[in-house]
């Protein structure tokens, strides 16, 4: 997933974050393939996980843990291209109608997968 590449050291913490709360460092670090000193230094700050250990954070995930892993992607992606338009106005010109498609397409899915269009 490439977006996965673009989340930024505060979301990658907070993945981390939310699967311990379901698991010992242990179990999470077993899971991953990683050791736990890899996830305390995950949970402190110190360092970040991988693009892999995120892929690999998204594949051990249990139904309600993914949603909330990708809200997490996705809200801070989307703040991410807040921030870029906000400070280039130029830009958010330019993307502004790209981006209200991509919009309007994903709710048309939305909307279409519970069966309203």
């Amino acid at each position: 997933m490439k977006a996965i590449h673009n989340i930024s050291k505060e979301a990658r913490e907070e993945i981390i974050t939310e699967l311990l709360s379901h698991r010992s460092r242990k179990e999470l670090a077993d899971e991953l393939g990683i050791t736990p000193a890899a996830i305390v230094k995950f949970s402190s700050g110190k360092t970040h996980p991988s693009d892999e250990t995120i892929m690999r954070a998204l594949s051990i995930a249990n139904d309600d843990e993914k949603k909330k892993i990708l809200k997490i992607i996705v809200n801070d992606l989307v703040s991410s291209i807040v921030e870029i338009l906000s400070n280039n106005p130029t830009i958010a010109e330019e993307n502004l109608e790209e981006l209200k498609k991509i919009i309007t397409e994903v709710d048309k899915k939305s909307l279409s997968s519970f069966g309203f269009i």
